[in-house]
């Protein structure tokens, strides 16, 4: 790809994440649970209602991580953090480099990104390229650390419980 046809590509995939966050966002109201809790091992994303309740989970594919006090981008397959599976689940991602002719898809080492919104348009990429419904943006249990993209493979309410 030329930069010219990247930058489209980024654009349209741009779009078609901020429309599938809204879908998702209109049949889950995910943004209005109390909590969440991702469980690696299984690669679950819960989300708990008001009452504390288990209400949606998810299944989820990493895509990276982005750290905000150093502006730096890791691949969730070449993550340490994320477990082994979790990591051979991400692979696919690695398929973006030979698709866009850009070295960063295949860079297995954290790397300098310019801000969040770039984070946001890796993710973007990251869902189209894995089909995937939307992506959650995991923010870090410690104040500044990493903030985790999943991207979601799907979603189903939990009901019965309570």
């Amino acid at each position: 790809m030329t930069d010219d046809e990247f930058d489209a590509f980024v654009a349209k995939v741009s779009e078609e994440l901020k429309s599938k966050q809204a879908e998702l966002t209109s049949a889950y109201d995910l943004g209005a649970m109390k909590r969440w809790w991702f469980e690696q091992q299984g690669a679950r994303l819960q989300f708990f209602d008001d009452n504390d309740d288990l209400a949606v989970e998810a299944d989820v594919v990493g895509i990276g991580s982005f750290a905000p006090a150093s502006s730096s981008w890791r691949w969730a397959w070449s993550n340490p953090t994320f477990l082994p599976e979790l990591r051979e689940r991400a692979l696919p991602l690695r398929q973006l480099k030979p698709i866009t002719g850009f070295d960063l898809f295949g860079n297995q080492e954290t790397f300098s990104i310019a801000d969040e919104t770039m984070a946001w348009e890796l993710a973007a990429l990251a869902v189209h390229h894995l089909g995937a419904l939307g992506c959650y943006r995991a923010p870090s249990s410690e104040a500044g650390g990493p903030t985790t993209f999943l991207a979601i493979s799907a979603l189903r309410r939990v009901a019965g419980l309570g």
